[in-house]
């Protein structure tokens, strides 16, 4: 009897629990929508007003621009880098490596405001001014744990019998790499890229100390809430809530068509 009792009650938990978490969401979204320019409930109508004022907005096209070239070069960066530094921590088994692989997560554990304090600390002392660059540089100091994370988990799961097979088919150590191991672990290289992506693409607190005068898309946000509400901030917070849903979707894709047979990689790849 009690157990069945406590299943509506652990329903009702989880119900709850999901308002709460998605509720600012939905809300948002919705305004996003919304005819009237004032917030009322429910909201009045339904339009693409204030998603056309937003793109007919010079300041919003131009962090947009900055927002796309500053994510997507944190992700070839991070992603490169990470991938590399994968390599070297699974394959170097050692005190050094497992020390150098933890303090390379230590970014995450940080707070953002102190890296970005940290960055203009450093600015100031190399007589550096804020630009695009050390915009990227402040993403990818949080972006690279990510991908080394997501990398090395797929390295070690990564069965040692099919290089060996590789190596007993006469291919060399760089030929194994790049014909055996990285279209293996191409979609965790792919997922890593896309995460320090979606994350580039919606920070706030270091970009706020980096930028400068260059303006991304969170700061063109945060720019229009601090002088009076608009509902194009709505507007633009669905589009920072969609742009990474998108990404991980395409990912989800690639993931499932890049999904095969191991053998018939090893076959084809070696010749």
């Amino acid at each position: 009897m009690t157990r069945r009792l406590s299943i509506p009650w652990l329903a009702l938990a989880a119900v709850l629990l999901m308002l709460f978490l998605y509720a600012p969401l939905i809300v948002a979204v919705m305004y996003g929508f919304n005819d009237s320019r004032s917030l009322v409930w429910p909201p009045r109508g339904f339009s693409f007003r204030w998603f056309i004022n937003i793109f007919q907005d010079p300041a919003f096209r131009t962090a947009f621009m900055n927002s796309i070239i500053a994510a997507l070069i944190t992700a070839v960066v991070a992603t490169a880098i990470g991938t590399a530094a994968a390599f070297a921590f699974t394959r170097l088994r050692s005190r050094t490596s497992r020390g150098t692989e933890a303090l390379g997560r230590l970014p995450v554990m940080l707070p953002p405001i102190f890296i970005g304090i940290g960055f203009v600390a450093l600015m100031r002392l190399t007589n550096s001014t804020p630009t695009m660059l050390t915009i990227i540089a402040g993403h990818v100091v949080v972006a690279l744990p990510w991908a080394i994370l997501v990398v090395a988990a797929r390295l070690r799961t990564l069965e040692p019998e099919i290089e060996l097979a590789a190596r007993d088919l006469g291919a060399g150590a760089w030929q194994t790499m790049r014909r055996i191991t990285i279209p293996i672990i191409a979609p965790a290289i792919f997922g890593a890229a896309l995460l320090a992506f979606a994350w580039s693409f919606d920070e706030l607190l270091i970009t706020n100390f980096t930028s400068g005068q260059l303006t991304t898309v969170p700061l063109y946000v945060l720019g229009k809430l601090r002088r009076a509400y608009d509902p194009s901030a709505n507007a633009v917070a669905t589009i920072l809530l969609l742009i990474p849903w998108i990404t991980f979707a395409v990912a989800a894709l690639f993931l499932r068509r890049t999904g095969g047979n191991i053998g018939e990689l090893l076959g084809q790849r070696i010749k």
